[in-house]
């Protein structure tokens, strides 16, 4: 049973602090409260009013508390092997230990130990919280908390090379028992339990007596700007720039398409973690802000961030990329002028289209194939940048949790890269230690009735308490790609951590002159809907599994790509059955698939690095050109496996690396495509032909205006096809004509 009761109230999104304020001071939330847990904990709405930023959540004392640590390195060491993963040198696996949750139970005026949980991924172990969370199926939620980003090391086949401090916080989890939440678009406070009514009570009779609560606001910290403590940097801007000239290198080698590389900055605080959340929802409001303060555990998140990691209900999610960032301007004319900038910059642009393939690669995970699409594109202005932004929304399939979505989407990969594995791999060698909370993710859930609001814990302040001072760190940066001038990506971070090294009083107002500060807005750009399906859909399935009896069944080589599943979902809505088959881990053999799956078609997709690091897409290639294989298309890597298997040269790209790049392509007589088009790029490797021995291959499609580019392969014996462009990306043209045209053979 749900007791809730209403308030008028106004839209000002300060009025929730005040009411924290209040609701501490009266004892009922915070060290001294007799209800639960003295944890506090909010997910706070800021700036202005918008689809994206409506609704405040404070969380009231929790009954139960689910956390988990680093686990010994007995039993989860670092990664030992020799191993140079910005080079494209990378072993995944082995599978980790399982992770586990310490469950805590409020008993008397403490947290008292009950049992520990476990899985083996974190969509696994999360899925027992369930035991113990509130039967709140009309709550906000039935549980929240913060997940640091290490917790990857459950989510992506990668055992750390610089893995947390053992016994390290690296997840905290509440159950949802009492709430206040502000609806400043209706201007309505609710106040609820899912048992205790008591509570509820206490707490409205609190708020009426407030009377008005027009001009409320918290006690907001004093401008105490001269005290500045000591901080530091993990590594000089020297240092920060070889880095960046690292990861362009390997960008250029084809080991990766974009990276995004943080660094640090740490110190002692001045001040107590809740006057720095004020100073912080002050000085940069944001739409995903995020507070908790555990006084047991001496720690705490302070957390303004502008980005979504995934947000459903009803059966829909969405999920909104933020890549691509220009400072605000200093007036009027010179923002409008810095806005233009940044829609019409390719490099931008085409850093922001990356995500957008990834993104919709990673909800198609969980999704239902055929339901995900960008829905908008817009420039979202913050208080000192702007940033583009896309929306990407789908629809939950049947038979997966709130749990799987977790697990799918994080971390999120406007924060990792692509492709994700490997970016992941190569940030943990090359930021040498551990990110902890930034880049992790803060957010509610209801696993009744599959809802979820999760944000990404950038523009965060992490906080522990070390004996009897605060200490904090706070982490910037931005994605990288073969554009990168290095010296204003070192620029970027700084001006992205700027705000939080102010409210942390390590630098102050004559430090910011550089970066001016101006009001929230929107520009939407673009609008899109849906596309209907008018035909069968078909299957997917994971080897070995199998659908018996298909009257289309694709073999699926993934090669460790952030856009495969964009590439089986336009198979599928075509009606193939998929079967996806690992081309990078304990991958089967040519024979094994032929004999066991029996498929009508196979697709090699694309990946990083050079096709001969995949052993089975150049077993496939080799059996191909041979007229040994069912009809075979290779996409960009798979294209080059085909190629590389006829004994053409690969060679780094002469026209430099493209990653989200929108080309002009010229039709030289494809078979499966009809007309030139505009077709998206993701390689900084190439074929040559072999003019000497072409090996029966021929170029059937190249890019306008360059002579010698190969874009476009087709065997003229045997149905082998190869193409080096993406064409299930967002801003590639043709609706999947490509896929439908190869399955045709």
């Amino acid at each position: 049973m749900v007791f809730e009761k209403e308030i008028i109230s106004t839209d000002d999104e300060f009025l929730i602090l005040a009411l924290m304020e209040i609701l501490r001071d009266k004892n009922l939330i915070g060290e001294k409260n007799s209800f639960g847990g003295t944890d506090e904990i909010l997910f706070h709405s800021g700036g202005p009013i918008s689809e994206k930023s409506s609704k405040s959540i404070m969380v009231g004392p929790p009954n139960f508390r689910f956390k988990s640590k680093q686990p010994s390195k007995d039993s989860l060491p670092a990664n030992s092997i020799s191993i140079n993963p910005i080079e494209g040198k990378i072993s995944l696996g082995p599978n980790p230990t399982d992770l586990i949750w310490e469950v805590e139970k409020w008993i008397g005026n403490k947290w008292e130990f009950i049992e520990k949980i476990r899985g083996e991924s974190l969509s696994k172990s999360l899925r027992n919280f369930e035991t113990f969370l509130p039967n709140g199926n009309k709550s906000p939620g039935t549980g929240c908390g913060v997940f640091a980003y290490d917790l990857c090391q459950w989510t992506q086949p990668w055992q750390l090379i610089n893995p947390p401090k053992e016994d390290s916080l690296i997840g905290i989890v509440f159950s949802i028992d009492r709430w206040i939440t502000h609806d400043r678009l209706k201007k309505i406070i609710r106040i609820g339990s899912v048992s205790d009514e008591m509570w509820v009570n206490m707490v409205h009779e609190t708020v009426v007596s407030i009377g008005s609560l027009k001009n409320i606001y918290p006690e907001w910290p004093k401008d105490d700007s001269n005290h500045i403590s000591n901080s530091f940097s993990n590594l000089t801007d020297e240092k920060h720039i070889q880095k960046i000239n690292q990861v362009k290198s390997a960008i250029k080698s084809g080991e990766l398409y974009q990276l995004n590389y943080g660094r640090k900055w740490k110190g002692e605080l001045v001040e107590e973690p809740w006057k720095l959340q004020l100073r912080l929802a002050k000085e940069n409001p944001a739409p995903w802000s995020f507070f908790i303060y555990s006084s047991d555990l001496n720690f705490s998140i302070c957390s303004s961030s502008p980005e979504i990691l995934i947000r459903g209900e009803n059966g829909i999610f969405s999920t909104s990329p933020i890549k691509g960032t220009k400072p605000r301007g200093e007036n009027k004319e010179k923002d409008l002028q810095l806005i233009k900038e940044l829609i019409t910059c390719p490099k931008e642009r085409a850093e922001h289209l990356m995500l957008v393939d990834l993104e919709k690669n990673d909800m198609l995970k969980f999704c239902k194939y055929g339901s995900v699409f960008r829905s908008s594109f817009q420039v979202e202005s913050f208080s000192q940048v702007h940033h583009l932004v896309s929306d990407i929304t789908g629809e939950l399939r049947d038979n997966l949790d709130v749990w799987d979505v977790v697990e799918e989407m994080f971390p999120g990969g406007s924060i990792t890269g692509c492709p994700k594995t490997v970016t992941i791999a190569s940030i943990d060698q090359l930021e040498e230690e551990a990110r902890s909370f930034w880049t992790g993710s803060a957010g509610i859930f209801n696993h009744k009735n599959k809802s979820i609001s999760m944000n990404i814990l950038i523009r965060t302040l992490e906080v522990h308490k070390v004996k009897t001072k605060w200490k904090g760190v706070v982490q910037a940066g931005g994605g990288l790609v073969i554009d990168s001038n290095p010296k204003n990506e070192v620029l970027e971070a700084k001006l992205k951590a700027s705000a939080l090294r102010k409210v942390a009083g390590w630098i102050n107002d004559k430090d910011l002159i550089n970066f001016p500060k101006n009001n929230l807005k929107v520009l939407e750009l673009r609008k899109n809907n849906r596309t209907e399906i008018n035909n069968q859909v078909g299957k997917v399935s994971i080897w070995p599994e199998k659908y018996i009896n298909s009257k289309i069944c694709v073999a699926f080589i993934d090669n460790l790509d952030s856009f495969s599943w964009n590439i089986i979902n336009d198979l599928v809505i075509k009606g193939a059955d998929v079967c996806v088959i690992s081309g990078r881990q304990n991958s089967p053999t040519f024979n094994d698939i032929i004999d066991k799956l029996s498929p009508t078609h196979i697709v090699i997709g694309p990946g990083p690095g050079n096709p001969k690091i995949s052993k089975l897409s150049m077993e496939i290639a080799s059996n191909a050109i041979i007229g040994n294989c069912p009809p075979l298309l290779g996409v960009c890597l798979g294209h080059q496996a085909i190629g590389v298997a006829a004994g053409w040269d690969i060679i780094k790209s002469p026209d430099g690396a493209k990653h989200g790049q929108v080309f002009d392509i010229e039709n030289l007589g494809s078979s499966i495509i009809r007309k030139e088009c505009k077709m998206t790029r993701y390689n900084s490797l190439t074929l040559v032909e072999n003019k000497n021995n072409r090996n029966n291959l021929s170029v059937v499609l190249k890019i306008k205006n360059q002579v010698n580019s190969v874009m476009g392969i087709e065997h003229e014996l045997f149905p082998v096809f190869g193409v080096q462009f993406h064409p299930e990306s967002e801003e590639s043209e043709g609706q999947g004509e490509i896929f439908e045209n190869f399955l045709k053979y």
